[in-house]
């Protein structure tokens, strides 16, 4: 239960800033075209980060759903809580 909670605040954490890092960067950049190739690119990352966070999310649900008791890797490897007993 912890995992999951750790894992939707950082998923919103890093969607948030893949949402506001180019905001930020406009305030640097002031050529017009770049700011609009930098939003592209922006956008393209964005919706790659939407469908792999969609991929884990559902994979994870999955696994839950079934009564599995798993460990999600990078939560594990960031708070050093597992779900299995040692």
């Amino acid at each position: 239960m912890r995992q999951a909670l750790v894992f939707g605040l950082e998923a919103g954490v890093i969607g948030l800033f893949a949402l506001i890092w180019p905001l930020l960067a406009s305030f640097v950049i002031s050529n017009v075209t770049a700011m609009i190739w930098l939003y592209a690119f922006a956008m393209v990352l964005d919706v790659a980060l939407l469908v792999w966070w969609l991929l884990l999310a559902a994979r994870y649900s999955r696994r839950a759903g079934n009564g599995e008791l798993f460990d999600v890797p990078w939560v594990v490897r960031l708070t050093g809580a597992s779900a299995r007993k040692r």
